[in-house]
């Protein structure tokens, strides 16, 4: 991958998942999350999981409609989860270095693991959709222009790309911010200088969203 779009890539992707520079509320102003009462219901289950590698495999395959085995590989023969990056992610190693337990917390590489999972299967979906646009499964109807940019980053089909991506991997809808914030991110890419600015968009998009603790916490 090129060094330029992953500078981009993260960059981009760190302001989606803060949903981009907003002003902060004065301290007059409610916050947004926060019913008029004042009053916020505490959670049914108080209970927040990290994913292990294999539900982190299989959330990733169904979600992008991959085959588990090619969710990522390293060197193209050893899966990322379930076997390189296993402990990182919450697994086990006992053959190996002899850990029966998983660890009792996420170490400093986990976030590193889950980007690079992420990212590799993102890769694998829009190279599938583009190769084959009549199978396309995330991205359908997404027209580039001569410069490989997005034809009409306001257009429906970017709307209904980026709802599919979020029905996929959160099972909800997103909300008109989170559709602005990534609508934004195309002409931030296309700034850059890449030579594939809407195939990067696509990427970085699904990276975005892939990647979010809604999506590797359960």
């Amino acid at each position: 991958m090129r060094p330029d779009f992953l500078r981009v890539l993260l960059l981009s992707s760190a302001c989606v998942l803060s949903a981009c520079p907003a002003p902060t509320p004065a301290p007059s102003e409610p916050d947004a999350g926060t019913p008029p009462t004042g009053e916020v219901a505490p959670s049914s289950r108080n209970n927040l999981r990290f994913k292990n590698p294999e539900q982190l495999t299989a959330h990733f395959a169904a979600a992008l409609s991959l085959p588990p085995e090619q969710v990522c590989n390293e060197l193209g023969l050893y899966p990322c989860t379930t076997y390189v990056h296993s402990v990182a992610l919450g697994g086990v190693e006992p053959y190996g270095v002899g850990l029966y337990e998983p660890l009792t917390s996420t170490g400093v590489t986990t976030p590193i693991a889950i980007d690079r999972v992420a990212l590799a299967a993102c890769v694998q979906r829009v190279s599938l959709d583009l190769a084959t646009p009549g199978e396309t499964s995330v991205f359908k109807g997404l027209e580039l222009d001569a410069q490989g940019r997005l034809a009409n980053r306001e257009g429906a089909p970017v709307r209904d790309a980026i709802t599919s991506l979020y029905q996929r991997v959160l099972l909800r809808d997103p909300s008109e911010t989170e559709v602005g914030a990534l609508s934004r991110l195309a002409t931030e890419i296309e700034s850059k200088g890449t030579q594939t600015p809407g195939r990067d968009w696509m990427i970085a998009s699904c990276f975005a969203v892939l990647s979010s603790a809604e999506s590797v916490f359960f």
